[in-house]
């Protein structure tokens, strides 16, 4: 017993008040469940614990409590045993001046004997119950007066964990503990509230149902919504006093707090957490949170008709002070649908297609990053907890919203698309020296980074997520689906060539993209057995460092699963190439702005050619009748040159006349010569026009028949 470690701490680092606070930080480090087990050197450790406690030096008391609640955390037996005397010592404490360190150090001792031991009756008669309404009252009052933020903050989340455990007792407390609450979110018109102190006061609310026991604590939860409710629409009506509310401006009662000093205080007001415990007001809940996420923000009236609506003066600064906290609105509207859909889940469903109609509409405009990924986090919460979409226009809207979000991955040619706009105003010299120095991008050092912002990370991992729960939609149309997927397959032919540092400053964010790219490849490509064979491959590349690599390739090879709801395409009939996709699929591709930035190629000029084609430059340029660029072109090496008929009408050509009476070699029947297209020819008019070359004359007595 000689080695005990409190028989050490004993002699040395307690061995007076100044050692004590001295070495206080290796004492708590030191102390273990296991040195406190019952031995010889307890009592004296108590003893000393209590020595210290009625120290009058602060500084030897606080570090007595201090031992004390660590104490208490290792060894409950040693706390049911010491708590009467310490809670004598300790409670009259919180109401004298004392320093806010012991102050806390109390009310951390207390909430640990108050807790811990709840599950023994008779501590809970005998000690409890009679000190836990003298603890609550204390708190109250330290809550309340003292200036201390973190002490505030210590003494209402005490309060939440102790009157769910001694509900009955705090009864009485409940229009006490109910203002003082209310006396935190309701804010302060002189300064911004504390944030952290108002979610403390919020926990604290929606835990005080409980007071009303097993009969009245539902009434009390309903009552208490009902109030949360009407206090959130009077702070939302109250920061859109300029704006229409279901076609009105909302009437308020005359408020004397300015402007600048009210919509801050209002937003404030506004952040407020959600419980379920009981039954929830689904509907009023649905309703308010609908109002706070379809409201715009824009300054100025949307139309004439809303001017008109407006029966009073509106004020611009107020009406741009309250368009300014728009997005913060719509995050908090985020944040209860998500809090809703996760608490109820497939409860939500009757309002799914509101909410996800709402939330498509806002991705459908310009928004910076930090005010989408609100909106992609919600969307994910709220088709992974609800039923799927029935409707087929909100699913093909919704994607339609997402998918230009991850074509932001896909390489990006800025001077191929400022080429095409100024190629009107170029000659075809400066054409041509643009065409010779292509690839020039790949040398250059100033690129652009993808996502230069964490949460434009952030958003993109969001988007891919929410493109994951559309796919599984069985009322997808099947354009929008082929669309999703070549985008989807687009980046993960991309992202395996792009550099960490070119898709983020965060060099984490890449494989983490890639590795939600792949796996939702894979689930695309399982979506049949023939496809899931011939992504072989793909599901071993994506599923080297994954777990669920035994469960893929137990469907590759025996896909034995039950049929899907909507049975998957194969990957013959998905259109890869732009020559493939059918006209509805072409038009929802440009309407997406998913057009490619180099120039169109041979076939889709041949379908619309820009002009008719010009014949070669020759020594005098005339006038040809368009009789005579009707007929089909033929090739002689090593230029070609149109086969025109000699024509008495038109002297000094001397040219086109004996390139006319040269020798053709074995031509072909007219009618094949009339099925050929004559724009086939017309990029090598083209070419040859560009090339400004003086066209050397033709040896008629060359053989060009063994040249063909």
């Amino acid at each position: 017993m000689d080695g005990h470690p409190l028989k050490a701490l004993l002699q040395l680092q307690l061995g007076s008040d100044s050692y004590a606070v001295l070495h206080l930080p290796y004492t708590l480090a030191s102390l273990t469940a296991e040195s406190l087990l019952p031995s010889p050197h307890s009592s004296k450790w108590t003893a000393r614990i209590n020595s210290l406690l009625h120290s009058k030096a602060p500084d030897a008391r606080w570090a007595g409590l201090c031992l004390a609640q660590k104490t208490s955390v290792l060894s409950k037996s040693t706390m049911i045993e010491c708590a009467q005397s310490w809670i004598g010592i300790v409670l009259p404490v919180l109401s004298k001046k004392e320093s806010p360190p012991i102050l806390s150090a109390s009310v951390r001792l207390l909430r640990v004997i108050f807790s811990a031991a709840a599950d023994v009756p008779e501590f809970q008669r005998q000690v409890a119950t009679p000190n836990v309404l003298k603890f609550t009252t204390a708190l109250i009052s330290l809550a309340e007066k003292h200036v201390d933020t973190e002490l505030k903050i210590l003494a209402l989340s005490t309060l939440a964990l102790i009157i769910p455990l001694y509900p009955t007792l705090h009864r009485a407390s409940h229009s006490a503990l109910s203002a003082l609450c209310l006396g935190f979110l309701n804010g302060n018109p002189f300064k911004p509230p504390n944030v952290a102190l108002t979610r403390t006061a919020s926990r604290l609310y929606m835990v005080l149902h409980f007071t009303g026991g097993k009969v009245g604590a539902a009434n009390l939860w309903r009552k208490s919504v009902d109030d949360t409710l009407a206090f959130g629409w009077t702070s939302f009506l109250s920061v859109r006093s300029t704006f229409l509310v279901e076609g009105r401006v909302p009437q308020l009662p005359a408020a004397t707090e300015e402007p600048l000093v009210s919509i801050p205080l209002n937003v404030d007001r506004l952040r407020t957490t959600t419980h379920r415990p009981v039954q929830v007001p689904l509907g009023p809940l649905t309703k308010f949170a609908m109002a706070l996420l379809s409201f715009g923000g824009n300054i100025f009236f949307s139309s004439p008709s809303e001017q008109l609506q407006v029966d009073r003066h509106i004020d611009p600064g107020v009406r741009a002070m309250e368009a300014a906290v728009t997005p913060q609105i719509w995050k908090l509207a985020c944040d209860l649908i998500t809090c809703l859909a996760t608490c109820v889940q497939h409860h939500l469903s009757s309002s799914q297609a509101r909410i996800v109609t709402c939330i498509a509409f806002h991705l459908e405009h310009h928004l910076t990053s930090s005010e989408r990924l609100p909106f992609l986090n919600t969307l994910q919460v709220v088709l992974a907890k609800c039923h799927p979409l029935h409707s087929t226009l909100v699913v093909n809207r919704l994607a339609r919203a997402i998918v230009p979000l991850l074509s932001v991955v896909l390489a990006k040619e800025p001077d191929a698309r400022e080429s095409d706009g100024t190629a009107q105003g170029r000659s075809k010299k400066s054409k041509k020296r643009a065409r010779e120095f292509e690839g020039d991008e790949v040398f250059k050092i100033s690129r652009e980074v993808v996502c230069p912002t964490v949460d434009e990370g952030n958003a993109l991992l969001a988007a891919f997520a929410a493109i994951r729960l559309v796919l599984q939609n069985p009322n997808l149309s099947p354009a929008m689906q082929s669309i999703s997927c070549r985008v989807v397959l687009s980046v993960l032919l991309v992202l395996p060539e792009m550099s960490p540092g070119s898709l983020s400053a965060d060099p984490k964010l890449h494989p983490l993209l890639l590795q939600r790219v792949q796996a939702l490849s894979v689930e695309l490509g399982a979506g049949s057995t023939r496809g899931m064979s011939k992504s072989l491959g793909l599901v071993v590349g994506a599923n080297l460092a994954d777990s669920h690599l035994h469960r893929d390739l137990e469907v590759l090879l025996h896909p034995r699963l039950p049929p899907l709801v909507r049975s998957m395409p194969y990957v013959e009939s998905l259109s890869v190439f732009r020559a493939e996709e059918s006209q509805e699929e072409s038009e929802m591709r440009q309407s997406l702005g998913l057009v490619p930035a180099e120039t169109e190629d041979v076939v889709m000029a041949v379908a619309n050619p820009p002009a008719p084609p010009t014949p070669p430059r020759t020594s005098k340029n005339l006038p040809v009748p368009p009789s005579v660029a009707v007929p089909a072109a033929v090739q002689l090496p090593p230029q070609p040159l149109p086969q025109l008929p000699p024509k008495p009408s038109l002297p000094d050509d001397g040219e086109r006349i004996e390139a006319a009476k040269a020798p053709v070699p074995s031509p072909t029947p007219a009618k094949a010569i009339d099925a050929t297209p004559v724009q086939v020819e017309m990029p090598i008019f083209v070419e040859e026009e560009e090339k400004n070359e003086e066209m050397p004359a033709i040896d008629l007595g060359s053989d060009s028949d063994s040249d063909l």
